[in-house]
Formats: structure tokens, sequence, C-alpha cells
């Protein structure tokens, strides 16, 4: 049985380095600022993760 059928959620950390399995109740007491990606399309993950800071401020006159 995989993971996701036992109730678990992939998440993604706030600064997009660490990806984990995690259980709801971790997830919601230990992790809040994780990101739920567990039912997103390939494409949307990866543009996610393949994300460019935002730098239109530092130009801004």
């Amino acid at each position: 049985m995989h993971l996701k059928d036992q109730g678990f959620k992939f998440c993604i950390s706030p600064d997009k380095k660490q990806g984990q399995w995690l259980h709801p109740a971790v997830f919601k007491v230990m992790h809040p600022d994780w990101t739920d990606v567990t039912e997103w399309p390939t494409e949307q993950l990866v543009a996610y993760l393949t994300q460019a800071p935002q730098q239109q401020e530092l130009f801004a006159a």
C-alpha cells in the first residue's frame, strides 16, 4: 500500500529544498508552512519548484 493510500501527504518545505511524505497530523502541527503538493500535476509541481526569484522590486525606479 502506498503512503498516499494511507492518508499521507507529500509536502515541500518553504525553501523548496526538502520534500517528504507527512502524516496529516504531523503536517498540521509541525509543518503548517509547508506546501501540500500531493495532488498537483507534474507540470504545476515543476513550475513551482523552478520559479525564478522575484526581482522586479530590485529594478523598480
